[in-house]
C-alpha cells in the first residue's frame, strides 16, 4: 500500500515537472489567464499555501511560547507543516511571474517603498527562523539517533543534528534542554510579528491595490491572518488524526484542537459577516458588484457550499456533535473539511475582483480572445498545480518518515529526566 502511495505521488510530480516545462519554455499563454483577468489558480494556491504555513507557524507558537503542554506533542508537525506550506506557495507564485528566471531581481534592486518587497525580505526570515526552531525542538532526538539509530535514518540524524549529541549526565541534559527551551521561545517570540507580517502582508498586497476596490480595504490583512489560523489548526488536525498512529491521549489533543478551530472559525464567520454587510450596505458600485457575483452570482456554489459550509459549518458541526467529537477520525475529517474549504475563500478573494471592468463598456470597446473578463484554469494550470502539490505532499510525507516528528517530546524537561532516570536504572542493573 504504501508503495502504490509514492508511485502514484511520483507519478503525479512527473507528469506537474512535464506541465511546468511547457509553461516556463511557452510562457503565460498555456493559462486561461487574460490581459484583463491576469491573475488565477496559481495565485490562489499561493496564497492558500501561505496561510497554511503561517496558521501552522502561530499554531506552534501558542504552544511552546504560552506553554501549552497539552499540544505540545504536534509542535513539530505544526512546525514542519509552516516550512513545507511557505515552499508551497514560493512555488505557485513563481511559476505565475511572467518572466520567473528574473526573480533575483526583487532581492538585489530594494524599492522600499514597494509592500511586496518588504514582504519577499520577510519570506526569507520566516523560513531561517522556522528551520533554526525545529532543529531545535528535534535535536535531543536527533542526538540520540546518531547516537543509537539503525539503518540509513543514523547518518541522516547525524547531518541534521549538526553535531550536536545530549550530555551523559542528568545534569547536562537538563541543561541542555532548559538552553533549548529558552530559545524556542525566544524565536516564537520573534516569529509572532513575523508570521503576521508573512500573511498579513500578502493581505496587505490585495489591500493596497486601488485599482480593485473589492480588495482595497484595511480589514483584508486581518481577514487573511484569522483565515490563516482556520486553514493551519485544520491541517494540524487533520495530519495528527489520520497519520500519527495510536498515541496515548491523542482524542484529548485532537479535542484541544478542535476547540481551537472553533473560535478560529468563529472570529474569521464575523470577519466575512463585517465585511460583506458593510460593502452592500455602502452601496458602491465596484464593491457591490463582486459581492453579489460570490453571494448569488456565478461563484455562488463556490461560496456557500465551500466557504460556508466546508469551511465553517461542517467543521463546526464535527467539532460539537457528541458523537463525532469524541472520534479522532471525524475530528481529523473536520480538519480536512476545513483545509478544502479554506481553497474555495482563497477562490472568492481573486477572482471574483476581476469581473468588474476598471471603465464603463470596455469589455465590449475592444473585442479579441485575450481580452476578456471570464476565465477558468487551463489544462496546463490544473496539471501544473496537481503535480506541484503532489511534489509537497512526496516530500514531507518522506520527511514524516525520516525525522522524529511524533514519537518523542523534546521540550518536556520531565520526559528527559524520566529517560535519563530509566537509562541510569537499566546501568546499574547491568553493572550489578
Amino acid at each position: 500500500m504504501k508503495r502504490l502511495y509514492y508511485l502514484c505521488l511520483l507519478t503525479l510530480t512527473l507528469l506537474g515537472f512535464w506541465a511546468l516545462g511547457v509553461r516556463l519554455l511557452e510562457g503565460l499563454k498555456v493559462t486561461g489567464l487574460t490581459s484583463y483577468f491576469s491573475w488565477g489558480a496559481w495565485v490562489v494556491l499561493y496564497i492558500f499555501f501561505i496561510g497554511l504555513s503561517a496558521g501552522s507557524f502561530l499554531l506552534s507558537t501558542m504552544i511552546y511560547v504560552f506553554n501549552m503542554h497539552s499540544l505540545e506533542k504536534v509542535g513539530r508537525i505544526a512546525l514542519l507543516s509552516a516550512l513545507f506550506a511557505l515552499i508551497g506557495g514560493l512555488l505557485f507564485v513563481f511559476i505565475d511571474l511572467g518572466h520567473p528566471e528574473r526573480f533575483w531581481r526583487s532581492l538585489v534592486y530594494w524599492n522600499t517603498a514597494s509592500v511586496l518587497v518588504w514582504e519577499i525580505r520577510f519570506y526569507l526570515l520566516y523560513i531561517l527562523l522556522v528551520l533554526a526552531e525545529l532543529w531545535l525542538v528535534m535535536r535531543e532526538d536527533l542526538g540520540e539517533l546518531a547516537k543509537h539509530g539503525t539503518g540509513w535514518r543514523r547518518p541522516l540524524a547525524r547531518v541534521l543534528s549538526l553535531g550536536y549529541r545530549p550530555a551523559v549526565t542528568s545534569e547536562g541534559r537538563n541543561r541542555q534542554q532548559a538552553a533549548a527551551a529558552r530559545w524556542v521561545k525566544i524565536l516564537g517570540i520573534l516569529g509572532v510579528p513575523m508570521a503576521v507580517g508573512v500573511h498579513g502582508g500578502t493581505g496587505s498586497l490585495f489591500a493596497v491595490t486601488i485599482a480593485k476596490p473589492f480588495w482595497n480595504n484595511s480589514i483584508v490583512p486581518v481577514v487573511f491572518i484569522v483565515s490563516a489560523l482556520v486553514s493551519g489548526a485544520a491541517l494540524v488536525t487533520f495530519l495528527y488524526a489520520f497519520f500519527a498512529g495510536e498515541e496515548e491521549d491523542k482524542l484529548g489533543v485532537l479535542k484541544s484542537l478542535a476547540q481551537l478551530l472553533i473560535l478560529f472559525i468563529g472570529i474569521d464567520l464575523l470577519l466575512v459577516a463585517a465585511e460583506y454587510l458593510v460593502g452592500l450596505y455602502s452601496g458602491i458600485p465596484d464593491d457591490v458588484e463582486p459581492m453579489h457575483q460570490v453571494i448569488a452570482g456565478q461563484y455562488g456554489l463556490i461560496f456557500w457550499l465551500g466557504q460556508i459550509g466546508l469551511a465553517a459549518v461542517v467543521p463546526l458541526l464535527l467539532c460539537s456533535l457528541p458523537r463525532t467529537r469524541n472520534s479522532s477520525r471525524w475530528l481529523g475529517l473536520a480538519g480536512l473539511s476545513a483545509i478544502i474549504g479554506i481553497v474555495a475563500v482563497r477562490v472568492n478573494l481573486i477572482l471574483p475582483a476581476y469581473t468588474v471592468p476598471q471603465l464603463s463598456g470596455l469589455e465590449k470597446a475592444y473585442v479579441d480572445s485575450r481580452l476578456t473578463y471570464n476565465y477558468l484554469p487551463s489544462g496546463n494550470e490544473l496539471l501544473t498545480s496537481i503535480g506541484l502539490i503532489a511534489f509537497l505532499v512526496l516530500l514531507f510525507s518522506l520527511t514524516w518518515e525520516a525525522l522524529p516528528l511524533v514519537k518523542g517530546n523534546s521540550m518536556r524537561q520531565d520526559n528527559f529526566e524520566g529517560r535519563i532516570q530509566h537509562e541510569g536504572s537499566q546501568s546499574q542493573l547491568h553493572q550489578a
